[in-house]
């Protein structure tokens, strides 16, 4: 899980700002909003951000997200980006780097790691982690001569000069060490450790645009239990549909796939014909049963996932994924969560995964101001962040805790339109 996040330099964010999943000491919904660590840290599983369009809501995932990729993603060679975009609107933060710093637990254990890096290259990168308040370094990677140096804490991680020196080769100035390491085989306990949290536990940005048809459809094709939770949402979403039905269907290949294959120098003729002489492929078809009345009674058609609403279609890619979130503890980053969605859909989405969740954290952003009516009765104050942009424009974070006199104010959305929270389109 999460502690807390620190960037500065990060697209729309110029100087240093922090997002926290560190709960306040509030105890409103103590046992389904917080878990606790094994140092006492209590830790939210929901982060829920306001503010006006182009004020930095998505940017604040972005940075998120960015950090994330720059360490599962191994670029095969130096004139790849980092993924890392400086603060464009100023004259000196283009030519300075991005810096980050995340503390998160894996396992039980705390972890912070550390990492300075341009679009190009990393200049600074460490990994430490806590028995007490104290970090103990795992590894550190620093730049010299536009070289890559690594030194390690032989008294957590042992490494001969060998493995020393496969790290250092496959540590390319613009790749994590993280990647580097999946390419020597050794063991590496906590580096390990947290390699896979990052893998496997740390999702992919969803946002409103994210084609999820494939993932959606292979959960359902796979997991039985995901199947009958998805039908219970959807029939939320549209009370006709009561049923899910799958088949495999023969289409014939695309004329675009035959021109593709025609440019393509190097591969062989004999491929090509290869690939060519099926004429078909096969394609997964999800079916929709939807089951209406009218004066002859009950009658039940099939529709196609094309043939249904985008609100249809957008619950089942989000509670795909909210789905795998919560079963594996996972991560999530969800971007305009009211996109397609009626507002009591959304509520009913959330209030779903508090109640069913265990160490799982979702950090979302939206426009939906009635969730701030359900503060104690569905959110808590610490869930509530807001962004807005200054005149240099540049992003400002700041939670809902941090105002003073919240206890005095009966409604917290009417607050907000007034207002006296800030993060609203200047209009």
């Amino acid at each position: 899980m999460i502690e807390e996040i620190i960037f500065k330099n990060v697209l729309s964010f110029k100087k240093e700002t922090t997002f926290s999943f560190e709960a306040t000491p509030d105890t409103t919904f103590e046992t389904q909003h917080v878990v606790t660590m094994p140092n006492g840290t209590r830790l939210l599983k929901l982060g829920i951000v306001y503010g006006p369009n182009a004020g930095g809501k998505s940017n604040l995932l972005y940075a998120i997200s960015a950090l994330r990729d720059f360490m599962v993603f191994d670029p095969q060679s130096m004139d790849e980006p980092t993924g890392f975009e400086p603060f464009l609107l100023d004259k000196e933060t283009p030519n300075l780097p991005s810096e980050y710093s995340i503390k998160f637990w894996v396992n039980g254990i705390r972890y912070w790691y550390q990492l300075t890096a341009t679009t190009k290259l990393v200049i600074h990168e460490k990994l430490s982690y806590y028995k007490t308040v104290q970090p103990i370094k795992v590894f550190e990677r620093v730049l010299e001569d536009e070289q890559s140096v690594l030194s390690f804490n032989p008294a957590v991680q042992k490494i001969d000069q060998e493995e020393q020196k496969a790290l250092t080769l496959n540590c390319l100035p613009n790749k994590s060490f993280f990647a580097a390491r999946g390419h020597v085989n050794m063991k590496m306990e906590h580096v390990d450790g947290v390699r896979q949290w990052i893998r496997n536990r740390f999702m992919p940005m969803v946002g409103p645009f994210t084609n999820m048809e494939k993932y959606s459809k292979r959960k359902v094709r796979e997991d039985v239990n995901f199947k009958e939770h998805l039908l219970r949402f959807l029939h939320q979403a549209d009370f006709n549909i009561t049923g899910l039905s799958e088949k495999t269907e023969e289409k014939p290949l695309p004329p675009y796939f035959h021109k593709y294959l025609q440019i393509q120098d190097s591969l062989p003729e004999d491929k090509k014909k290869e690939l060519l002489t099926p004429e078909t492929y096969k394609e997964h078809v999800l079916g929709f049963e939807h089951t209406v009345e009218n004066e002859r009674g009950l009658e039940t058609y099939e529709l196609s996932t094309r043939q249904e609403s985008d609100g249809t279609t957008r619950v089942m890619d989000i509670e795909a994924a909210i789905y795998e979130a919560i079963k594996n503890n996972s991560v999530l980053i969800l971007d305009e969560i009211e996109s397609s969605l009626h507002p009591n859909l959304i509520e009913f989405i959330l209030q779903e995964y508090i109640m069913n969740s265990n160490e799982s954290q979702m950090l979302i952003t939206t426009h939906y101001p009635g969730l701030l009516n359900t503060i104690d009765d569905l959110v808590r104050k610490d869930n509530i962040w807001f962004v807005e942009k200054d005149k240099s424009g540049a992003t400002d974070l700041y939670s809902l805790v941090e105002f003073k006199g919240l206890n005095k104010i009966s409604k917290i959305e009417r607050a907000y339109r007034k207002g006296q929270f800030g993060a609203l389109p200047n209009i």
